[in-house]
């Protein structure tokens, strides 16, 4: 098994992966960044030839539960734009 070499975070002092720095350059730890997660959004061209979205965490989580269909009913969406 591999050994994961650790370093210190600038921010907290908490230790963190080095390949976070060598690879993405940053020198903060998760839960010091200051960088927002990204979701995504299914897309569907037809039965067989789906694509996601990849978007903002908050834009993905709004599309998702507008898109989403309650039993067999039509999408939240087409309902309602909030």
């Amino acid at each position: 098994m591999r050994k994961i070499e650790m370093i210190s975070c600038k921010s907290c002092g908490n230790q963190m992966p080095l390949l976070r720095k060598t690879l993405y350059g940053y020198s903060n730890c998760v839960n010091c960044s200051d960088v927002k997660p990204y979701g995504c959004a299914h897309v569907t061209n037809h039965k067989t030839g789906n694509e996601i979205q990849i978007l903002p965490f908050e834009v993905a989580q709004r599309h998702n539960r507008m898109a989403a269909r309650q039993g067999y009913g039509v999408s939240n969406g087409m309902k309602f734009n909030d």
